[in-house]
């Protein structure tokens, strides 16, 4: 359901954003860790489930708003580098922002803000900041590995 309100709003406004399928948009992350690897790169992953922000939100009206906001939002500041794809089951969106660090996804969030208080719109912070969780690889193996070997210290 959600795919369908997601390609109509990309259709009615004609933004330039494309969504990959779901084994496409993994085999775009799995490809991402092997090149992030080799050149000692980053990248920043982002999932926006959409049972959870749709449940933060509390109604429909609330919710195409906020799907309105994050594609325009989009159109207008994304990078041809970044990835948009399904997560499994269509559960929600992906995103990747090649070759970025935490700052990349600040100023996009920035920018989400900004365009959901031209629409009156507060609510927009709120699910950024509550159910949103970016990850930045490979500061999160890192950080995965540290534990570990605090644990076998102890």
């Amino acid at each position: 359901m959600m795919k369908e309100e997601l390609f109509n709003l990309i259709k009615k406004h004609q933004y330039n954003i494309s969504i990959y399928t779901e084994d496409i948009f993994e085999r775009r992350c799995q490809e991402e860790i092997i090149r992030s690897d080799e050149d000692k790169s980053s990248f920043v992953y982002i999932e926006f489930d959409f049972e959870s922000i749709n449940a933060t939100l509390g109604n429909e009206s609330n919710s195409q708003q906020f799907w309105n906001i994050f594609m325009e939002t989009l159109s207008q500041n994304k990078r041809g580098s970044d990835i948009l794809g399904f997560l499994e089951h269509e559960s929600g969106i992906g995103l990747l922002l090649l070759d970025s660090k935490l700052n990349g996804w600040n100023r996009l969030v920035g920018r989400f803000i900004r365009t959901a208080s031209k629409h009156d719109f507060e609510i927009m912070k709120l699910v950024l900041d509550k159910i949103v969780k970016p990850i930045v690889y490979p500061a999160c193996i890192q950080d995965i590995q540290a534990q570990e070997v605090a644990k076998q210290a102890q």
